[in-house]
């Protein structure tokens, strides 16, 4: 009589190892979640940090790009501001912001047909801090479109999109819960304001203020360790670009807080018209029968119009803003230019939009 065979059937077999990899993949993922969660402090600091540092990577990046694209197009020295150069006026000052609106255009409309960019506010709001890493990078190339061909536009929008990107791909793939990814998104936000303008308790505020949404006591560590990595990483990078020197500051008293305020008022007073610039300008371009892809390409030829005028239009501006401190310009000088740039940069973000 032959022997029976009693080891489990082949299929039996398979099935037990596909159950005990599964249970291995779980517990790696449990593992991973409680290291990282915001219940590990240590971990999620350690986490948050990382993402401060790939922030500081994007911005000193990015922003390399973009003076790149300043010194081949309007041939002035890599790593110096487009909108504090002397530039020869002439119809390349205007074909160049032109050129830039045409490509913004292409890039806009091969990126729709994907459907809406879901930016980090309305990610932590929406969608529990989820973003697509290929959309942030489309944007980012949509932003260096604009500012590297001289539009009247900063690189904001593609810093923070950017860096929250990763800081969201990083949370999806540890699968962290939903509360840890929008902290974790916040981080990635604060970190690239941060570490655009060197200013970490900037950062931390446009987080909590916009990402976040909410102050809390849980949060502040992260948010912290994040602004300041990237703040760090983006100074070994790229250097302090935008340190303004103001000289020594003497004894600071109860009523020197009134010009501050007074100052804070004027400024979102001008912000708040800037926005509604905007606004009607995206309105006029609309009603105006232009076809969408030919109002970059409009907008970016009033530009140039403007940058006949006076170069200090062009990109950010950051530039235009040392060089006005540093020379002593007049007042009413110093209004004109603003007033300049608040239209050019309305007619660059009201056409693409």
């Amino acid at each position: 009589m032959a022997p029976q065979d009693l080891s489990p059937p082949k299929h039996g077999r398979e099935m037990a190892r596909k159950h005990h990899g599964l249970a291995i993949s779980a517990r790696v993922s449990l593992g991973r979640r409680r290291i990282f969660a915001r219940s590990n402090s240590l971990g999620f600091l350690l986490l948050a940090s990382l993402v401060g540092v790939c922030a500081g990577v994007v911005v000193s990046g990015v922003s390399t790009l973009s003076q790149a694209l300043h010194s081949l197009l309007c041939d002035i020295p890599f790593r110096s501001e487009l909108s504090a150069a002397e530039l020869p006026r002439g119809l390349p000052l205007v074909a160049i912001p032109v050129a830039g609106g045409l490509l913004t255009a292409l890039v806009v409309h091969l990126r729709r047909r994907r459907g809406n960019i879901v930016d980090p506010i309305e990610a932590n709001a929406l969608y529990g801090g989820r973003m697509s890493l290929s959309d942030s990078i489309w944007l980012a190339v949509q932003n260096l479109a604009s500012n590297g061909f001289g539009l009247s536009k900063g690189l904001e929008a593609a810093y923070t999109q950017l860096s929250s990107g990763i800081a969201s791909q990083l949370g999806l793939k540890l699968k962290l819960r939903r509360e840890d990814m929008r902290l974790l998104v916040g981080c990635g936000a604060a970190g690239a304001i941060a570490a655009a303008f060197g200013a970490p308790l900037t950062g931390a505020f446009y987080a909590f203020e916009l990402i976040i949404g909410t102050y809390s006591t849980v949060s502040l560590a992260p948010v912290i360790c994040a602004v300041i990595a990237a703040t760090l990483v983006s100074r070994a990078l790229s250097g302090k670009a935008f340190e303004i020197e103001i000289g020594p500051i003497g004894s600071v008293t109860a009523v020197d807080i009134l010009p501050a305020l007074a100052v804070g008022v004027i400024c979102a007073a001008l912000g708040i018209l800037l926005m509604i610039a905007v606004v009607r300008t995206e309105r006029l371009a609309t009603s105006c029968g232009m076809a969408p892809w030919l109002r970059p390409a409009v907008g970016g030829a009033l530009v140039g119009a403007i940058a006949l005028v006076t170069p200090q239009v062009l990109s950010a501006g950051h530039g235009a803003m040392h060089l006005n401190l540093e020379t002593g310009v007049a007042l009413s000088a110093l209004l004109g230019v603003f007033a300049l740039k608040a239209l050019a940069s309305a007619l660059t973000i009201g056409a693409q939009e």
